[in-house]
């Protein structure tokens, strides 16, 4: 959600300059100064999008030139971390399977699931965060409830929408209040490798499996997801696959934000007459 903090001090401080002086210098994308007669014309329209048109995403010539180094940089690591086309298929292993719910019984791991609210002033890593892969972005409303705190290694499971996403915690997320609409697991690391927990988690026959199908929703239990029985050694194999598989997917979403990013800076920019079409 948005970071109603940063939005109050933006206004506060806009109209705080516009008291003191009665004049304010424009600010692309964010506040300008405007007569009243300007704005009470024959069509009357208060939407700030009809008078502070946002500022190119670009910044300028400048910004798309570092966008494209940066693009090219990770279009390069991209192709390194891409995997190797898989061995020629073979048989299935038949392996003997338990599920999070009879791990979480065991003592394995602990579930968590989010909460509505709390009394910490920390950021909260919501659904959508987890999957698109980005920082918390949430706030968390005051309440009496204690909310849950993140921590490196945990993994965090959305449980609507249908998406086959499963994020391991690393230290830059740690920390974080976990929001509505996520479960937790805290695997004990003596039985269970975070990175194998995860990865066996994304499976789409898994998710199939443990979901509950509406009209307008899926809903997952995560109870119900299945994973191997493996010593910890191999869980380790796996799991070193899986994470080198999670920094595949972080570097194309990268590129993909930064092609956007590129193509949306060329397309203002030429437009607006700050780029040359030769």
């Amino acid at each position: 959600g948005p970071d109603w903090r940063s939005v109050r001090d933006a206004v506060l401080d806009a109209w705080g300059a516009y008291d003191r002086t009665g004049r304010l210098d424009d600010r692309p994308g964010l506040a300008r100064c405007l007569p009243v007669i300007e704005l009470l014309d024959d069509d009357v329209d208060l939407a700030p999008a009809r008078h502070l048109p946002p500022p190119t995403a670009t910044g300028g010539t400048g910004r798309l030139t570092d966008v494209r180094e940066r693009l090219d940089e990770t279009l390069r690591l991209t192709a390194e971390l891409t995997p190797a086309a898989p061995a020629a298929e073979g048989a299935a292993p038949r392996r003997p399977l338990t599920t999070v719910g009879e791990l979480a019984r065991a003592g394995a791991l602990t579930l968590r699931t989010g909460t509505n609210g709390g009394h910490a002033r920390v950021p909260v890593l919501t659904d959508h965060d987890v999957l698109t892969g980005t920082g918390p972005s949430g706030a968390l409303p005051e309440s009496d409830e204690e909310p849950v705190l993140t921590e490196p290694g945990d993994v965090v499971v959305p449980v609507l929408g249908g998406g086959t996403v499963a994020r391991v915690i690393d230290d830059a997320t740690a920390g974080a209040a976990l929001g509505r609409g996520l479960v937790l697991l805290r695997p004990d690391r003596a039985a269970l490798d975070p990175w194998f927990l995860a990865g066996f988690l994304r499976g789409t026959a898994n998710h199939r499996q443990a979901s509950s199908y509406a009209s307008t929703a899926t809903r997952l239990d995560v109870r119900r997801l299945q994973l191997p029985r493996l010593p910890l050694d191999a869980q380790r194999g796996y799991g070193d696959r899986f994470r080198a598989l999670d920094e595949f997917e972080r570097a194309l979403r990268l590129a993909g934000r930064l092609g956007e990013q590129l193509v949306r800076g060329m397309y203002d920019g030429l437009t607006d007459g700050t780029v040359a079409p030769d």
